[in-house]
């Protein structure tokens, strides 16, 4: 507080809230708090404030000896294959413009959203990735879907239901914006009730 007050005097007439519960993981304490019970076979690692960020690794590491230490077995875990992303550039072949893969796929010459040439065995490949996305929105960046001039206008329900596995009826998109009812889309379908993509511009 002194050297608070010497920078802004009027500061020690406020009242200073020193720890406080939110989104910061700070404590009343100024070192992190990590120690291991290995009876109840519990791991505290808490009070990781901003320099977590790069200590990260470090922590994790000590914390793996604090477990065997406690005595608690330790298994490691195959790592997964890194996830290989899409190429959805310019600069490159698109899947659309590759003869030779249509013919092996007759999916990847099949367009589905036209604003961003992005074809259903794009779509197809990217669910069925290791790390699928999550929803709609996870989609539209993994493949530029629904990112075009239309904003989905035309696709929308024709990605929806590719990424249910189901029908339009299937659930909204993420990200979409209700409206009064369904709304015919360029592929024949309709958007899932009661969901409509942005307007064009």
């Amino acid at each position: 507080m002194e050297a608070g007050r010497r920078i802004l005097p009027r500061l020690v007439a406020e009242e200073v809230t020193a720890s406080y519960a939110g989104l910061r993981a700070a404590t009343a304490d100024r070192d992190y708090q990590i120690w291991v019970d290995g009876s109840r076979r519990y791991a505290c690692v808490a009070g990781i404030r901003s320099t977590g960020l790069s200590a990260s690794l470090g922590i994790a590491e000590h914390v793996t000896g604090l477990l065997a230490e406690a005595g608690l077995r330790l298994a490691g875990r195959p790592e997964p294959d890194p996830p290989v992303m899409p190429y959805i550039g310019q600069a490159g072949t698109r899947p659309y413009q590759d003869a030779a893969r249509i013919a092996a796929d007759p999916d990847y010459g099949r367009i589905v959203c036209h604003c961003e040439r992005v074809t259903r065995g794009e779509i197809r490949d990217a669910l069925a990735s290791p790390l699928p996305p999550a929803d709609v929105d996870g989609l539209r960046r993994r493949t530029r879907v629904l990112n075009g001039r239309c904003q989905g206008f035309y696709c929308a329900a024709t990605v929806a239901a590719l990424f249910a596995g189901a029908g339009p009826g299937a659930a909204a998109p993420a990200g979409q914006r209700p409206a009064h009812g369904p709304m015919a889309t360029g592929s024949g379908r309709r958007a899932p009730r009661g969901w409509r993509s942005a307007a064009p511009r």
